[in-house]
């Protein structure tokens, strides 16, 4: 899933929340919820969802004169926008009209798994075509990076200590992520410095799960890696002991490999 640059601090004077009576009133809008063909057949089945869920307003922004829907990401499977339900801001994943899968229950159930270890954003309610997410308002750990200096490697420590402890979990209950190689995409930075593992659409528990070692991979060998290493005081990437960890995949080689990074 792309997520879109600033897709969570869009000035309030931009956005207005459209409520779904006035969708059904608003066909150029309603639409909108079909992506990337315009079909409004599939965007009745879609409010037909959300009424279900519990969704009651989307929120679109202004642009000239005319509204899109507030995008929050987009990929292969789904669009992401922010929506609100009852008492909360939330987002939803839309399936694509041209997507590769036919449903989104599977993801819906990695979600699910991936909750049950206190990962991921909360799975909020779901149905074939639409998921509806706790909303992690940040920004991607790819810009955070970018954006950390030298005085802030206390900082960079407990996000990657995070990272590394939630990419823990889901190998304990053996869910691989599957895109965890390349987090730009995947992980959001809340203002908290808490990070968030997100968009579990490929995940499955049929392949051995590699989420501590594809982690390991990017902030060791990805763009900034160099950045990294030398903000947590190492020379090398500890290859020995991530290969053991590998191995193993057990407490042990966990906690080993935790402190050749410098993070224990």
């Amino acid at each position: 899933m792309e997520l879109l640059e600033g897709e969570t601090s869009v000035p309030v004077k931009t956005m207005i929340y459209v409520g779904l009576d006035e969708l059904k009133r608003r066909r150029e809008l309603l639409v909108k919820l079909s992506f990337p063909s315009e079909n409004l057949g599939y965007a009745l089945k879609i409010l037909e969802d959300l009424e279900r869920l519990g969704v009651r307003e989307i929120a679109f922004i202004e642009v000239g004169e005319r509204l899109d829907p507030l995008v929050l990401g987009k990929g292969y499977r789904g669009l992401v926008l922010r929506a609100r339900l009852e008492d909360k801001d939330a987002a939803l994943k839309i399936l694509r009209t041209d997507s590769t899968v036919s449903s989104l229950e599977r993801e819906a159930e990695a979600t699910s798994l991936a909750n049950s270890v206190n990962v991921g954003p909360l799975l909020l309610g779901y149905s074939s075509r639409v998921l509806v997410l706790e909303l992690i308002e940040g920004i991607s750990l790819d810009r955070w990076l970018e954006k950390i200096t030298e005085e802030d490697s206390e900082k960079l420590k407990n996000v990657l200590r995070r990272c590394f402890r939630d990419a823990r979990k889901l190998d304990v209950i053996g869910l691989d992520h599957g895109e965890l190689s390349d987090v730009r995409k995947h992980i959001i930075v809340r203002s908290s410095l808490e990070p968030v593992i997100i968009d579990f659409g490929k995940a499955s528990r049929k392949r051995r799960p590699s989420n501590v070692t594809s982690l390991f991979s990017y902030f060791t060998f990805g763009p900034h890696s160099r950045k990294i290493l030398k903000m947590l005081g190492i020379d090398d990437p500890p290859l020995r002991e991530v290969r053991e960890y590998k191995r193993r995949m057990d407490h042990e080689a966990f906690m080993k490999l935790i402190r050749a990074l410098n993070l224990a």
